[in-house]
């Protein structure tokens, strides 16, 4: 399995035949090819841009969202938190999104595939059904603002307790790379801070 930051809160991954785009929005456009799934955690143009959901959808590229991305993509399926979508050996699960610093409709996400877990928070806050869950990669938005900033981050993470912790939400819109660094230093976990365009084998 490989996943790809492409910057801000966008991240790619490819696993066995299919490629996944989370919030597709930053990055070069050359960076986004047809895609298996498309998921989006809300309706805001940073965290999904139409040029680059165009670009990545095929005929058979199934895009899930909330029930208001629903409503102004076309097709687009909805996702509830606790929900679960299985394609091939591929299982997607809808995470709860609890955000204090941005009102709105999201959901996070749980990729699950090759016995791997990749969770990525979408800006939430840390709760307590993910206690348990101990995800391979965690990615956590660090830049704060509209989301957790790098020292709420870092207690977050800790509780969660990944394998590996990806900062993201930072260095375009909101956040610098020393947020991502603050977050590095205070997370008693391992983090790997990526520059945009990285990609890492899980």
């Amino acid at each position: 399995m490989r996943l790809t930051w492409l910057g801000h809160s966008s991240i790619k991954i490819e696993t066995g035949n299919k490629t996944i785009y989370i919030d597709p929005y930053a990055g070069p456009e050359e960076w986004y090819t047809t895609a298996s799934i498309i998921l989006i955690s809300r309706f805001d143009y940073d965290h999904c841009n139409m040029t680059r959901i165009k670009k990545a959808t095929g005929d058979d590229t199934h895009i899930l969202g909330t029930q208001e991305v629903a409503g102004q993509l076309y097709p687009c399926g909805v996702l509830h938190p606790g929900e679960s979508k299985k394609y091939d050996e591929v299982e997607i699960v809808g995470m709860p999104v609890k955000n204090p610093h941005k009102e709105g409709d999201s959901i996070g996400f749980a990729v699950l595939s090759e016995k791997k877990t990749i969770y990525y928070m979408a800006g939430t806050d840390y709760l307590p059904q993910t206690l348990d869950m101990k995800p391979d990669i965690l990615l956590i938005a660090v830049g704060g603002t509209q989301t957790a900033g790098p020292k709420e981050a870092a207690k977050n993470a800790e509780m969660i307790s990944p394998k590996l912790a990806i900062p993201i939400h930072w260095g375009s819109r909101t956040g610098t790379r020393d947020d991502a660094e603050v977050f590095k230093e205070l997370a008693k976990i391992p983090v790997k801070i990526l520059t945009p365009g990285e990609t890492i084998e899980i």
